[in-house]
């Protein structure tokens, strides 16, 4: 076996001394014979047939069910985030949207509005489908007490957000989508309003119809007109009266 594994590296050394040369001396790295192709490494010819084996080994897979294409799943995954992490970078460097890669973010933003507003749709539908099931919004484990986050997910929430940063986050919203002539609740475009009908609906039902201080007993104060002298303030009127007599 140790045999086996050394013979294996010089093979794996002398191939990769083999490609490094032909990629320094300007050939295809296959071949070693033609250029390469503009922006690639290999020739058309080899390119051709490169392209045309891992089409039929990728339909192999597909008949047989293999995710992949029949490849190692952990190392694919692992590349496609590189990938994605390199592309995202490569946008958002140029100035554009870091998940589109078209339009340009405002506001100093990584993402573009009509991104973001894709991305709040899906979070909200998973947030509505994972409530009516009764299970945590965030992890889908079962919820606590009617919440809408598990044990674990409302203690991080508790210990993660303070009062006041929750406070300063929702002012801040509040502000741009009235800029925006937003609601401040959905987000739907609105009139003039603050919210449109049906959050307005939902905001007045939730409230109580009186928000002043409620009323005390009442008092009186004993004045004399022609004089303006203040005899004090009395809490019912057979007090008054006892003073005036």
């Amino acid at each position: 076996m140790p045999r086996t594994e050394s013979a294996k590296e010089r093979a794996n050394a002398r191939l990769r001394r083999r490609h490094s040369e032909r990629s320094a001396s300007g050939k295809c790295t296959r071949c070693g014979k033609a250029p390469p192709e503009p922006g690639l490494k290999m020739c058309r010819d080899c390119g051709e047939k490169r392209r045309a084996a891992d089409r039929a080994r990728r339909a192999r897979a597909r008949a047989e069910g293999k995710p992949y294409a029949g490849r190692d799943p952990d190392l694919c995954r692992r590349a496609d985030r590189a990938r994605d992490r390199r592309q995202r970078r490569a946008w958002r460097d140029a100035g554009l949207c870091s998940n589109c890669g078209r339009n340009t973010p405002e506001d100093g933003r990584s993402v573009c509005e009509p991104c973001r507003e894709a991305r709040r749709i899906i979070d909200r539908r998973r947030y509505a489908a994972r409530r009516a099931a009764r299970v945590c919004v965030r992890c889908s484990e079962p919820a606590v007490d009617g919440s809408s986050r598990c044990a674990r997910h409302a203690t991080l929430e508790a210990e993660r957000v303070s009062p006041e940063h929750k406070r300063a986050v929702d002012r801040k919203r509040y502000a741009r989508r009235r800029a925006q002539r937003k609601c401040v609740d959905c987000s739907v475009p609105v009139a003039g309003t603050a919210r449109c009908p049906d959050c307005a609906r939902r905001s007045n039902t939730r409230v109580p119809a009186y928000h002043g201080a409620p009323a005390g007993p009442p008092f009186y104060s004993v004045i004399e007109l022609d004089t303006r002298d203040d005899h004090g303030t009395y809490e019912t009127e057979a007090e008054v009266a006892a003073c005036l007599c």
